[in-house]
């Protein structure tokens, strides 16, 4: 039932456009967008699923920890080579809170994505009735 639920072709796209957006954004131009990225992708997830709310806050939810764990392994090896050793404890509790954080904001744009994918169905069917 859960191969059903969770689309991971749409899952794994989603875990690119993250690894990617969190490339361009924290390692080239030195400024992070990862929060609002997740939120995005999360919505795109949600959207292209085309299913319930529930289905997009576990895609949500799945794509948060695939990509904040991607993220957030690469954020410690960076910090790590850059000499941050000594406090590797206090990165890596840092990291499980953004690990958190980027799960809840993923499920929310998840959920958000489904929710706009439905009303965007309801006025497609709108349109199709005025149209005839």
């Amino acid at each position: 039932m859960i191969k059903e639920i969770i689309k991971w072709r749409t899952v794994i796209i989603g875990a690119v456009i993250i690894l990617t957006s969190y490339i361009i954004s924290d390692i080239i131009s030195g400024v992070s967008l990862i929060l609002p990225s997740f939120l995005l992708t999360g919505l795109v997830v949600g959207f292209i699923i085309n299913e319930t709310e529930k289905n997009g806050a576990l895609n949500g939810v799945v794509l948060g920890v695939i990509g904040g764990i991607i993220t957030n392994v690469i954020l410690i090896v960076m910090m790590y080579l850059q000499g941050y050793g000594d406090f590797i404890v206090s990165i890596i509790s840092t990291a499980l809170i953004y690990l958190v954080l980027e799960i809840v904001v993923a499920t929310v744009g998840g959920v958000f994505g489904s929710l706009l994918r439905i009303e965007f169905d309801k006025s497609e069917m709108g349109y199709e009735e005025v149209e005839e």
